[in-house]
């Protein structure tokens, strides 16, 4: 049981807020093209995590690296979307659709995990309570469809939601078949080859974009600086899903990056977009899902 008014998985989570948040608005600052960006992002991740993949050791579970590369499918895609919806559309607005798929996750991961379903159904004062944050979610939902900045986000990396979704509990099932100690650098470091080595098959085979665009000094000086940042992201985020019983709430807390981001907006004095009131309102609701389960996990 947790009994820390902010546990692990939380501190590891609001620190994947902050360096996602980072990673995305550099990312915006570059405006970089969004193939050979994620090219040069994965590789700065590995060698990032080379050196903690060398003193921990890889895990020896076949499964943990099935289910990875099956995984780094998923992401080769989402991410070249991802890059391109910030590139056309702002960090802002796409951080504050994000959110959206935290809700999908909670209830998806307890088709997985029927035990911890039970012992959620064994309090209804508090399921009630989530279930009442989830109709706040879609109302603002609704609102932020409303927006037609938005509406045009949302357009642009549907895809980048629901690999989100599937992500989030693939990654939890994936932290069951290897140590943390090995398992948060390998599932980086691994992922990060995998997606690199699928890029440059597909890039030989359909040169998506000019050599000098992806091998250029100018990709791989971004790249690597949002690599850099987007290694330790992606590694608080493990670690955090290693702490959690379900993977959503995770997500919940690291959403909080687009309020990172709009008062960096608000700080360069930056107009934003979108139903600003609309993108906290689902924030706020998944922020209320992480107080709803120290409370639950508290019996």
């Amino acid at each position: 049981m947790e009994s820390s008014f902010l546990p692990l998985w939380a501190i590891f989570a609001l620190l994947s807020a902050g360096l996602s948040a980072t990673q995305m608005l550099l990312q915006e600052h570059f405006k970089a093209a969004p193939f050979p960006m994620a090219f040069w992002i994965k590789v700065a991740c590995a060698l990032v995590m080379a050196p903690f993949v060398i003193k921990t050791g890889l895990p020896n579970n076949p499964t943990y690296y099935a289910l990875l590369g099956a995984q780094s499918f998923l992401w080769v895609i989402s991410d070249v979307i991802f890059y391109r919806g910030i590139k056309d559309v702002g960090a802002g607005v796409i951080a504050r659709l994000l959110p959206l798929t935290t809700f999908a996750s909670f209830f998806l991961w307890f088709a997985l995990d029927w035990p911890l379903a039970s012992a959620y159904a064994a309090h209804p004062a508090h399921s009630l309570a989530i279930v009442s944050v989830l109709g706040l979610s879609a109302i603002f939902a609704w609102n932020l469809r409303q927006c037609q900045v938005t509406r045009t986000a949302f357009r642009a990396i549907w895809f980048v939601l629901f690999a989100n979704v599937v992500g989030s509990l693939s990654t939890k099932i994936i932290t069951t078949y290897a140590d943390p100690k090995q398992g948060i650098y390998a599932y980086v470091f691994c992922e990060a080859l995998i997606m690199v080595t699928i890029w440059l098959v597909y890039y030989v085979v359909r040169r998506p974009v000019p050599v000098k665009s992806m091998f250029g000094l100018g990709a791989i000086k971004s790249g690597f600086i949002v690599g850099a940042v987007a290694a330790f992201s992606v590694a608080a985020t493990i670690s955090a899903v290693y702490a959690v019983d379900n993977p959503a709430y995770v997500s919940a807390v690291r959403y909080l990056n687009s309020v990172m981001i709009f008062f960096y907006y608000r700080a360069l004095g930056r107009p934003t977009q979108g139903h600003l009131w609309a993108g906290f309102g689902l924030v706020a609701c998944a922020a209320a899902l992480v107080v709803i389960k120290a409370n639950l996990m508290s019996y």
